[in-house]
């Protein structure tokens, strides 16, 4: 992602309550693609690795990469979700 989380929610928060409703949906947008992104990444990173990945040893360096990018991915879809919430508040008080 290239801003932090909290970044992207202070450009949310100003872009409601300035009803910037064309910014909203860039950034919107260009979560959108990242996520893309991450899902290509998912789907290499499995078919690679899906045979090392043994649920029962969880420890390794391929698990611990996989868990990372776990809790980005999840991050990012909250970010989407108060995209999402944003867009609707400031698309219907317009």
């Amino acid at each position: 992602m290239e801003l932090s989380v909290s970044e992207y929610y202070e450009k949310f928060s100003l872009c409601a309550i300035d009803r910037d409703l064309p910014a909203l949906l860039r950034i919107r947008g260009a979560l959108l693609k990242e996520r893309q992104k991450m899902d290509r990444w998912f789907d290499k990173y499995l078919d690679m690795f899906d045979r090392k990945m043994d649920p029962a040893k969880v420890d390794t360096p391929e698990w611990k990469l996989y868990n990372k990018k776990s809790e980005e991915y999840s991050q990012l879809n909250r970010l989407i979700t108060s995209a999402d919430v944003y867009i609707q508040k400031v698309g219907t008080n317009v």
